[in-house]
This record gives structure tokens, sequence and C-alpha cells, in this order.
């Protein structure tokens, strides 16, 4: 009796991997926040981040930086910052903070791990595309990679010479990076001033300035500013306030123009145009310069995003107070969120609660229908 030949065995197809019932990206002071709040309603969730380590987007930052917020006002949900009430932890504190936290709670964490896309599956879930090409799937999604997730360089990057050094908020670590010659720093928010203040001994600085920040006292009657912000209630969800978050102040804890003066930093209006290693501000006078820094601001790339309803047509992510027009997905510490605090440390723990507290209510629903 003949057998008959079988050929090669086909290739099975991969698992679908089940479903969970909430993925969170990223594992700073917004994804830990929700995970705290998530573990608290006991759904099944998972924390995913690319970093090596809890808090790396912090320890990576440049290296004197110090938060302008202090410890008081640190703490996440259920666990205060330890130390000095009133005073301000640096980068490395508080990189350590978040990684004590998630100790702490036992958050499920995953780290090492980049998205690289999302969208949706047959069945209506979230899936999502790793590095690696694996796959993994959620009924819900919280976006919490960050309210600084990448550096903002203008397009007037493209002007300069290449022998003109470019760096940014991301890149920027330290003054020894940055050799001899001139040095522009564009953007005068608290990390511009930063970077011209420490650079200012062995260089000669040019701080490029915009809009005029709105600078409050860091103290008042003996207490932080701070503190009486969070008494007068400007902390408090506020969404119509958005226009009033153009012009978020700044501590005076910050550097003042004065004191950069002071320091031998020469203060510029708006830079206007650069032509090689030539820039022109908006008095009209220019300047040569080696190296520039960019301290204008982050931005936030929703490529890898590809759930259409979810975002506009310049690709901004649609929500109300972290509540995507996606159903199922969910951002968190995003600023102006739901107020002057979203993008704040402080706003961090609110603004998941309350993302938290949706995506549960919304799953109650759907499980009452579905009944």
């Amino acid at each position: 009796m003949l057998r008959r030949h079988k050929g090669p065995a086909k290739p099975s197809k991969p698992a679908v991997p089940a479903a969970r019932d909430v993925i969170v990206l990223g594992a700073g002071q917004s994804g830990l926040s929700a995970g705290y709040y998530l573990q608290q309603a006991g759904l099944d969730f998972i924390i995913l981040d690319r970093s090596r380590r809890i808090g790396d987007a912090w320890r990576f930052r440049y290296e004197s930086l110090t938060l302008f917020t202090p410890r008081a006002f640190n703490g996440l949900p259920g666990l205060a910052m330890p130390g000095d009430p009133d005073g301000r932890p640096d980068r490395l504190e508080f990189a350590d903070f978040l990684e004590d936290y998630a100790t702490h709670f036992a958050l499920p964490v995953q780290l090492g791990v980049r998205v690289d896309k999302i969208q949706r599956d047959a069945e209506g879930h979230f899936e999502l595309t790793l590095s690696n090409q694996s796959k993994m799937r959620a009924r819900s999604v919280i976006l919490a990679y960050g309210t600084y997730p990448a550096a903002s360089v203008p397009a007037m990057r493209k002007d300069f010479a290449p022998k003109v050094t470019q760096l940014n908020l991301m890149s920027y670590s330290r003054p020894a990076q940055v050799t001899e010659g001139p040095v522009l720093v564009v953007g005068d928010g608290a990390s511009g001033r930063d970077i011209a203040a420490e650079l200012a001994p062995g260089h000669q600085v040019f701080l490029a300035t915009g809009r005029k920040p709105f600078i409050l006292p860091a103290r008042w009657f003996g207490k932080s500013l701070w503190y009486w912000l969070n008494e007068w209630g400007f902390f408090k969800p506020k969404t119509h306030n958005r226009k009033f978050g153009l012009k978020q102040p700044l501590p005076s804890t910050v550097k003042s123009l004065r004191e950069l003066k002071a320091r031998g930093v020469v203060i510029k209006p708006r830079l206007m145009s650069a032509n090689g290693t030539a820039v022109t501000f908006q008095d009209g006078t220019t300047q040569t310069v080696k190296t520039v820094i960019w301290a204008v601001g982050y931005v936030m790339d929703t490529r890898w995003i590809d759930v259409p309803e979810a975002k506009d047509e310049k690709g901004y992510l649609l929500h109300e107070r972290g509540v995507s027009k996606a159903s199922g997905l969910y951002l968190a510490g995003r600023r102006w969120q739901s107020g002057m605090a979203s993008g704040l440390i402080i706003g961090a723990g609110p603004d998941a609660e309350y993302v938290v507290n949706d995506l549960i209510e919304d799953r109650t629903e759907c499980t009452s229908h579905a009944d």
C-alpha cells in the first residue's frame, strides 16, 4: 500500500496573545500613578517603558537640573517624597524616587520595551507591535509616555552650517560638551536660563528670548509659591483656562535676566534667522556662533499611533481631560490636560485617577450592555 507524501509541514500561525485589561505606556510619574489606581481597582495591567531603568527620562536630562517644585509637591498617590518638604530635589533624586515608588507598590513594569505601532485588531482591541515584532493586546491603553517625550528643534536648524554644533534639551548634558566659541541658547524658559548660566563661566553666551514669562515669587508670607497656588485653587481642574496656560508662570527660583546679565550672558530678543554661522535677532543685530542649544520646548510624535479617530488632521491627539475620542484610549500627563497642574508632578496623580475612573466606568457600561 502506497503512502501519500504529506509534503513539508505548514508553518503554524503565531498564537494571538490574550488581551489584558490595560497596557500603560510609560513608567514616569504619570504612568506609575495610573498603575497605582489600576492596581487599586484590581485590573490586569502592565506598564511598558523603553528605558533600562525607571526614571531614566530624568537621569539623562542635563546634569544640573533641579526641579522647581519642592518635595512637598513631588509625591505620587499613596507615597510622599521623603526629605525636606521645602527643598527642591535634583533630577537623580526624583528618578530614584520613581524607582522606589514602583518597588514600594510592586507595580508590574516591563523595561526595555519599545512600542512601534498601535492599531485596532479585528475584535476591536488594541494591538501593540513591539520593536522585536512581537505583539501585545489590550482592551484599553493609557498613553503616559511623558509631557516631554522629545525635544523640539525648529526648521531653522537646517539654515546653519554643518560646522555649527547643535544640541537640544535632550542631547545637552554638561558644559564640557560645548567647544570653544560663542554659544547661542534659544529659549528663556527655566531650562534655557539654567543652561545659559552654567555655560557663562567658560563661554561667551547669547540667550535668545521670546515672550516674557510670568515670574512669581518663590515664597510669599513665609510659604512656598506652590502652597499658595494650591490654596487658591489653581491646581484644580480648569479646562477653560487653557489660554492662561500659554503663560504658565515660573517661580523666581529660576535665574532672572538680571542675574544672567551679571554672570556675563548677553540677552537678545527673538531669533529671526540663521545663515551658515551667522544669526539675526529681532532687533536687527547679528552674531556669529559656534554652538546652538535649542531650549524651545518639546514635541510629541503620534505617527506610530494608527488609530485615526484619536487624532485630528494635523496628528494631534484629541481628548477631553485625557479621555480620547477613540474608545478605550487614554492620555495621562499631558500639559494642560485638565488644568494648570497638568504637566507638573503635582498633577500626575489627579489626572491619572480621572482617566482610570473613566476607564473603569466605561468598562462597567460595556459589560452591562454585553449582559
